[in-house]
């Protein structure tokens, strides 16, 4: 196992104690405790490589906390591209103080189209243009902003993983150990580095490990007010960036982001027609400049997209690759297969039960199930998040003798879930799971009154989180209503049976979760209550 400041150009250190991996004995804390002796002890231990881990690493280095980051591939790029609304973006470089941000940025779009056509009247070739500028990350940037910022305090980053995996809230199968003053962690070695395990001593254990976390544990349907079981759904999308022939990118406008593009006119007559009006998908496409080859016109990137889906409407990416070259094929956009580049596969979990407050672990990102459960989206909406956890974090470690690690969990708990945001996400979770079952004549039907609506309405909604452009129009159950009716009345009259229909199949298989979010003075909130105390070790 080789450490290495984050971002120091190569210079590493290899653990060298010969007992690593091994029980060392006891050893007292300076309130004489016994603990579990390491080979590198810091505030936080932050397990996972992606975003999350990256800018929680970064937020806990800036505020003077020692932090390790687990990443197993430090080197990789990030695999998936991420695009953003630039009003979102600018939010949170000034509420990160972050303003590297506006660099990390490929491509900028000033206006964002959509196509809904094929339904309700609304011809093919019909666009939607949103006055609503759009940007593509630049991943590779940002992941070199945050290693930076990583250097500049101090993170020291571990090539490895965490394997240890939680039986119950606070109980691990090995690996990582809770006790009255901290945690244990044992770190495995990745990428042929060499050396043995690593046993990092931490105050606390952050998971940025993903939506299916084997640290984090879920809690209970009826915690979540559900009378069952929702499983989460699943965002499934083929991608690939290619440099188009001439300057052939029509219907699709170089100089605009297509955000959605539901029209099946390019499978009409194909055995794929009756299975994409069934289990729908969508293209969004990024132009991003001229080509890379001789006679090629404009680079772009295009991914086929299920919205969400569960069971058996959720859809393959041999599917959604098939569609895809069909529609490209269909309005004539040629490309050399030399010119393929970037090809995607994502696989975004969303909806779900939310993290156990009484765990000592703290998740974020994708662990937290920050994930917007009727979108995808999940950077702005991770990075928005953790300005909160950091700051409820830090406040705790700063208390010096008096910290304490359970209550330091449940100030990044109730950082991130408290009653306000769950009430939002059970929302959200709805029109998950209303959109992830509906046909593409209903969603056509669907989108086109939503992005009827006023700008900072339709955008809030899509952000879903406090602190994000908009949101102050969905945070309360008032707000809530009156989106609720005020889509309802633009609704087509088939779109707004089907949605009523839902909406008492939904409350009768899982109880009265939608009706809690917009008509909350009504109940007895028990969705959002004060969680149980935390769980005490030892002392």
């Amino acid at each position: 196992m080789w450490l290495a400041a984050s971002g120091s150009s190569g210079v590493a250190l290899r653990a060298t104690n010969p007992g690593v991996g091994r029980w060392l004995g006891p050893h007292a804390d300076g309130r004489g405790r016994a603990v579990q002796m390491a080979d590198l002890t810091v505030d936080v231990a932050v397990v996972g490589g992606g975003p999350a881990g990256y800018v929680m690493a970064a937020l806990l280095g800036r505020s003077e906390h020692s932090v390790a980051l687990v990443d197993p591939k430090p080197e990789g790029a990030w695999p998936n591209n991420y695009g953003s609304w630039r009003e979102e973006w600018e939010a949170l470089a000034a509420s990160l103080q972050m303003p590297e941000l506006l660099d990390c940025v490929s491509t900028n779009w000033a206006v964002t189209d959509c196509f809904f056509g094929g339904s309700f009247d609304t011809p093919d070739d019909e666009r939607l243009r949103l006055d609503r500028a759009y940007l593509k990350v630049d991943r590779l940037r940002l992941k070199a902003l945050l290693r930076e910022k990583h250097a500049a305090t101090g993170v020291q980053l571990l090539e490895g993983y965490a394997p240890a995996a939680a039986i119950a809230p606070n109980l691990f199968d090995g690996g990582l150990v809770h006790d009255a003053s901290g945690s244990t962690l044992t770190v495995k070695a990745s990428g042929g580095g060499g050396g043995g395990d690593v046993r990092v001593r931490a105050k606390l254990v952050v998971d940025a490990t993903g939506f299916e976390s084997k640290l984090t544990v879920r809690e209970s349907p009826a915690a979540g007010g559900l009378w069952k079981e929702l499983a989460p759904g699943y965002q499934i999308a083929y991608g690939m960036c290619v440099d188009v022939a001439g300057d052939k990118l029509a219907p699709y406008d170089a100089s605009a982001m297509t955000l959605f593009d539901y029209r099946t006119d390019h499978l009409v007559g194909s055995d794929l027609l009756a299975d994409a009006e069934e289990r729908p998908s969508f293209v969004y496409v990024m132009p991003s400049g001229e080509g890379g080859c001789d006679g090629c016109g404009t680079s772009a990137f295009f991914e086929e997209t299920s919205l969400v889906g569960r069971g058996e409407r959720r859809l393959e990416f041999e599917t959604l690759k098939q569609r895809l070259i069909k529609r490209l094929a269909f309005h004539g956009i040629t490309y050399g297969e030399a010119s393929v580049r970037e090809e995607e596969y994502c696989y975004i979990p969303m909806g779900g039960q939310l993290p156990d407050r009484t765990q000592r672990v703290v998740p974020i990102g994708g662990a937290a199930n920050t994930v917007h459960p009727a979108t995808g989206y999940q950077l702005c909406r991770m990075l928005a998040s953790s300005t909160g956890v950091a700051a409820a974090l830090s406040a705790e470690l700063s208390k010096g003798d008096g910290f304490d690690p359970d209550a330091a969990a449940a100030a990044a708990h109730a950082s991130l879930w408290p009653a306000s945001n769950r009430l939002q996400r059970d929302f959200a979770v709805f029109g998950g799971e209303f959109l992830g079952s509906q046909p593409v004549e209903i969603l056509r039907g669907f989108f086109g009154a939503f992005f009827a609506l006023e700008q900072p309405v339709w955008g809030g909604f899509l952000a879903g989180w406090p602190g994000l452009p908009g949101n102050e129009n969905h945070a309360t159950w008032l707000a809530r209503v009156r989106f609720g009716i005020t889509i309802a009345l633009k609704f087509p009259p088939k779109v707004a049976a089907t949605f009523v229909a839902y909406l008492a199949a939904f409350t009768a298989a899982y109880g009265p979760l939608i009706l809690k979010s917009i008509f909350t003075p009504v109940f007895e909130i028990g969705v959002g209550a004060p969680p149980p105390p935390p769980r005490r070790w030892g002392g």
